[in-house]
């Protein structure tokens, strides 16, 4: 049974949560009670939940720099990404969208390998996990509105805006 580390973060959208296996991080939301997070982790992941700040010492430096307006890449942390295929594949194409650049459905897609799958895509987006580090916030609509958020939109306006893009 693994060992489920987790702590939180205040930022400007509310208090972070984030969780990490031995594998790497595997929850990062906001908006939510520690009761709302800790079941949540409970409902995924088999393991002991433990508070432990230490795990999150890089991640919760590298969020503060990124609501500082300082592009931030969270590619090279560990990641415990658990979906089907198709969903890893469309977070990996995700998280791979560089700060201050937005995709659409449609691009994710394409670039997970599955051109004709933006709904699909889509809906893989709102199942992600990693709030900001997996940059779903990054991800719009083919007409260029702002489409779905797994928070509020104006997260998603604030978070779009943080990073340069005024036109949201």
């Amino acid at each position: 049974m693994d060992v489920i580390f987790y702590d939180r973060a205040e930022s400007p959208i509310g208090q972070l949560w984030a969780a990490r296996t031995s594998r790497g991080l595997c929850s990062v939301t906001h908006d939510v009670s520690q009761d709302q997070f800790l079941n949540s982790l409970r409902i995924v992941f088999q393991g002991e939940l433990r508070r432990k700040r230490e795990p999150f010492e890089e991640l919760f430096t590298r969020f503060e720099a990124y609501f500082n307006g300082r592009p931030v890449s969270f590619l090279n942390l560990p990641f415990d990404l658990r979906g089907t295929d198709f969903q890893k594949a469309v977070w990996q194409s995700v998280a791979k969208i560089p700060y201050g650049s937005v995709l659409s459905y449609k691009d994710v897609a394409a670039k997970a390998g599955y051109p004709n799958a933006y709904r699909a895509a889509g809906s893989a987006v709102g199942k992600n996990r990693l709030l900001i580090v997996v940059p779903c916030h990054r991800v719009i609509k083919s007409d260029g509105s702002l489409g779905g958020f797994g928070g509020r939109p104006e997260v998603k306006r604030f978070l779009l805006k943080l990073e340069g893009l005024k036109r949201f």
